[in-house]
């Protein structure tokens, strides 16, 4: 269990560490486009940017990874690599003839896709996205590429190389925006799409020495492609479910009319998917290799105790992100996103109102992330694509009411935290009954333990937003964005210490063991 710990550590600590690279440089990317676009030009670019991003987050995320990883780690595992590829090679190829067919219909059919996800687009801004859909979807095919080829790097255990790729096509995109807005929007998604082509290329060539045994064939009737493929379709769409949802939301988010408002919950979703996607992502991508290992090799009793470990990690740390969140929503929206005259109050407001109503879907989606590679590992992909479809139902269900309730744009954040949740509940009720048990009530008492910790956190938090008088919301200058970080970096280092202060008062796992792991060697250095 050592081993299999300090491996899956390693591997989510150079995952993690990745993964907050990408965010970062993702960030700039938006926040490039809030303050150096006017409001219609960043709905237009975001809208279209949409349907690149579902690739992004599909195929970066897992979803041909989940399929890929678990076949290729079996056939490793069990000493037949060779074998193995001609599964492997056979997918690629079938994979990347479907993408040739899905991104030229893109372009032609650009307009039905911008009518399908911004449904409430008019006039020059919505002849504005279809142009841009047209040249952002053959990004879509290198997008697709680059995921398998990450496929392939987890699997050989190469997280490093597979890990940072994605951090040069959020810098690519960044520089195109900062270069390339002054002489309009369509010159920057011409610079979107060489950067999908050039992390591509990058990607690749560090993944060629494990490309030996790739052909070029198609070994249609190979029993290994057959089960890929099986795994592969529903693991797709199963991951899809999350882009869906968020899509689906903002078609509803168009209907409003008001300017502004898909970029605004463009943004409020960019900040939760930050922990979200460095913790929960970043785990689940070390996990998956691990966890079907364990259970090609039969070892069930390991591969619970992975998992429900995997578990306590994940809520020690979102659990506090999402209370800082629903306390103070706006300040954080302000901090990152607020840098010229163009970011003005409204949207702060609208922003932060629709991250507060996101903190429970942050939760709920960060559990779902270690859930649905739990079935991965399995060979089940199915379970997750049945219960994420009943997921975007009802999202959709409740997105109509709450829109036709009046509640604005934070209503559709709030029906995404409704459905969120209920997904997650169905997931830990099958994987109990597949695994004859997995200790969610040892679960339940830890989370309570987390939640009193991250109450007190909040409070304090709250108590220093009050007592210190910033107006979040007032317009951009220097001196008062200097003010903005200062406030709302204090705020945050003291709530981490006051959390972290509360768990090691209730004997936390997490916290001890974190205290004894690296306060321990601090303290030994600096005493040196």
């Amino acid at each position: 269990m050592n081993s299999n710990n300090k491996k899956i550590t390693g591997a989510a600590i150079i995952v993690m560490s990745s993964l907050v690279v990408s965010r970062i440089t993702g960030y700039i990317r938006t926040i490039l486009i809030n303050n150096l676009l006017t409001a219609s030009q960043s709905d237009s670019l975001l809208a279209a940017f949409r349907t690149t991003d579902l690739m992004y987050n599909l195929l970066i995320g897992g979803a041909i990874s989940a399929a890929l990883i678990p076949v290729l780690s079996g056939y490793l595992a069990r000493g037949e690599e060779e074998d193995g590829w001609k599964a492997v090679g056979t997918f690629i190829n079938v994979i990347f003839l479907s993408m040739l067919a899905v991104c030229t219909l893109g372009v032609i059919f650009a307009p039905w896709v911008v009518s399908m996800t911004a449904s409430g687009l008019e006039g020059e801004v919505r002849e504005t996205t279809i142009y841009l859909t047209r040249i952002l979807f053959p990004s879509v095919g290198f997008m697709m590429l680059a995921g398998m080829t990450n496929g392939v790097l987890n699997s050989y255990q190469r997280f490093a190389a597979a890990a940072y790729g994605p951090s040069l096509y959020n810098l690519g995109t960044a520089l195109s925006i900062l270069i390339l807005s002054r002489f309009g929007v369509r010159f920057v998604a011409f610079g979107v799409l060489a950067s999908a082509v050039m992390y591509f290329i990058i990607q690749i060539s560090f993944a060629l020495p494990n490309f030996k045994y790739y052909k070029p064939g198609l070994l249609l009737g190979h029993s290994g492609f057959r089960k890929l493929f099986g795994l592969a379709i529903p693991s797709l769409a199963a991951s899809a479910v999350v882009q869906i949802n968020i899509l689906i939301s903002l078609n509803f988010i168009s209907l409003f009319r008001h300017e502004g408002s898909i970029t605004a919950y463009y943004n409020a979703n960019d900040i939760w998917q930050l922990p979200y996607g460095i913790f929960a992502m970043g785990l689940g991508t070390a996990l998956l290799p691990t966890l079907s290992e364990k259970l090609a090799l039969r070892q069930v009793d390991e591969f619970k105790n992975i998992l429900n470990g995997a578990f306590k990690t994940i809520l020690y740390l979102i659990i506090p992100s999402a209370m800082a969140f629903a306390v103070i929503p706006k300040p954080v929206i302000s901090v990152v996103y607020k840098w010229s005259s163009n970011i003005d109050q409204e949207r702060i407001i609208t922003a932060g109102s629709i991250l507060l109503l996101f903190t429970a879907a942050m939760l709920a989606q960060s559990m779902l992330a270690i859930l649905n590679r739990a079935f991965y590992a399995n060979n089940d992909t199915k379970t997750p694509l049945y219960a994420g479809t009943a997921a975007i139902i009802l999202n959709f269900i409740f997105c109509t009411l709450f829109q036709r309730a009046g509640f604005g744009p934070a209503g559709m954040s709030l029906a995404y935290s409704i459905q969120s949740i209920v997904n997650m509940t169905v997931m830990m009720y099958i994987l109990s009954k597949r695994m004859h048990g997995m200790h969610w009530k040892v679960l339940l008492r830890y989370s309570v333990k987390l939640l009193e910790a991250a109450a007190v956190m909040g409070l304090v938090i709250f108590a220093l937003n009050r007592l210190i008088p910033v107006d979040f919301t007032q317009t951009y200058s220097m001196h008062s964005k200097i003010i903005e970080i200062s406030v709302l970096a204090v705020e945050i280092v003291v709530g981490a210490a006051v959390y972290f202060g509360c768990t090691m008062l209730l004997k936390v796992e997490e916290a001890v063991a974190f205290k004894n792991r690296y306060l321990g060697r601090l303290a030994g250095f600096l005493k040196k």
